[in-house]
């Protein structure tokens, strides 16, 4: 039976239990137990119903990608120069690629600025485990927010891979790099995934400089149309490092039957499941739904799992197997809430049939901690947390592990609106260096210094 949150008991339940598969590119019936237990009423007798199986998200990765991409391969030598040119040959062959039926272009050692790569339907790009890809910064770059790989923000893309030559191996040494260096723009994704049918992207190893994006981004493409929205997904196997405390590998936006896989990031959030772009806020029609996460690990950062609709009525949710390692919490549910972005008058919520389980979490100093979980520390080590320099993000300030779940979306944690429960199973703290150490961290735990 699944844990409710704060251990709530239910001696008796009598209702009418029925959980479809929803969203137009969700699992199918094979693919989502579905369960139907009818209350029965006669002469004042009840049929006590047990939610003794609840219907879970599967994770098999056939349900999310099938590989239909020509097993043809090219090998592009790209020169290494610190300009558009290599960009442009990418992007030229990409386009021939595609446009000849697809294939698999094929990308050997090698140090390389990439910048604004388009990939297309049918084409795989596998990169060798000795290539490096830097974004390129030899043209204005002032201010601006910078994209490496573009996929569908312009126009569908189908079948399409972006990953290391052995594509599928789970050791880290055969994964290729993707380096983020300083410079004078807002943030880097490595890649954004707007308009994409049957994808995947995998076998990266990230090495950030706390930049205000997250690595991968699934969102709207520019014609801001919730009719052309990524669907059928894999994000797996990448390893991030120096994360910024409000960003991580993933966030994502506006995605439909997406798997998220053995990703590993220090800092910020690894997996941020937030909708607060305006273009999403304009009406109440979900983005995101069937989406799975499992392995998920997150080390010196905010919350390793986010959740935080902004105005708009979300979908489904379902993560297992999540590790947190000296961060401030594990586990973030956020109630939704009215933003600065958007004009929808709502508030917006998770589907109550979202799931996080198997939650393993040790405390520890090196945290990031923003400034509205101070009131969570005790007043001296609050005061030691305000007088402490700035973290490289210079938005939050290291300080010890609070508590495994901060919560204000759950009816129990006195939540007002924009409220949803998120079933919750199996919390395991491998030690008790934690500033609380609760379960659940609400605000009625708030210290008044």
């Amino acid at each position: 039976m699944i844990k409710r949150r704060f251990n709530f008991q239910v001696s008796t339940l009598i209702m009418l239990f029925l959980v479809v598969s929803i969203g137009t590119t969700a699992c199918s019936k094979d693919d989502v137990t579905i369960q139907e237990e009818i209350v029965q009423e006669e002469e004042e007798e009840v049929v006590v119903v047990e939610p003794n199986d609840f219907p879970r998200l599967t994770d098999t990765e056939d349900r999310f990608y099938t590989n239909n991409i020509p097993n043809s391969e090219t090998t592009l030598q790209l020169s290494g120069i610190h300009s558009a040119a290599d960009s442009n040959l990418l992007n030229q062959e990409i386009e021939n690629r595609s446009n000849a039926g697809g294939g698999i272009i094929k990308i050997t050692g090698g140090t390389y600025y990439l910048l604004d790569v388009k990939l297309r339907s049918n084409v795989h790009l596998k990169f060798d485990a000795d290539v490096i890809i830097q974004p390129d910064l030899s043209g204005n770059t002032l201010n601006k927010n910078l994209i490496i790989f573009d996929i569908g923000n312009e126009f569908l893309v189908e079948n399409s891979a972006l990953t290391n030559t052995q594509q599928n191996s789970v050791d880290a040494n055969t994964w290729f790099t993707v380096l983020i260096p300083t410079g004078d723009y807002r943030g880097v994704r490595v890649a954004e995934y707007s308009y994409a049918h049957n994808f995947q992207v995998s076998g990266i190893k990230i090495e950030d400089t706390h930049s205000v994006f997250s690595s991968i981004v699934l969102n709207l493409p520019d014609s801001n149309s919730k009719d052309e929205i990524s669907n059928n997904g894999i994000i797996k196997d990448i390893v991030a490092t120096n994360g910024h405390v409000g960003y991580g590998i993933i966030q994502i936006q506006a995605g439909i039957t997406i798997l998220c896989k053995n990703l590993d990031g220090e800092g910020g959030s690894t997996m941020r499941v937030e909708t607060g772009v305006s273009t999403i806020n304009m009406d109440n029609q979900l983005t995101v739904d069937d989406v799975v996460g499992r392995n998920i690990t997150g080390r010196f950062g905010d919350g390793v799992l986010t959740f935080s609709p902004h105005r708009v009525d979300q979908g489904r949710v379902d993560v297992e197997n999540i590790t947190s390692i000296n961060s401030t919490y594990a586990v973030r549910l956020a109630a939704g809430f009215l933003d600065n972005s958007g004009t929808l008058d709502n508030i917006g919520t998770f589907s109550n049939l979202s799931y996080v389980g198997n939650i393993n979490v040790t405390g520890g100093n090196g945290a990031q901690i923003k400034s509205k979980d101070y009131p969570f520390f005790n007043c001296v080590d609050r005061q030691a947390i305000v007088d402490s320099p700035w973290n490289p993000d210079e938005e939050s300030k290291p300080g010890k592990s609070i508590g495994v779940i901060r919560d204000n979306s759950s009816e129990a944690s006195a939540c007002e609106a924009g409220c949803y429960e998120v079933n919750v199973e199996n919390i395991n703290l491998t030690n008790d260096d934690f500033e609380n150490g609760a379960d659940y961290i609400i605000n009625s735990l708030k210290i008044n210094c």
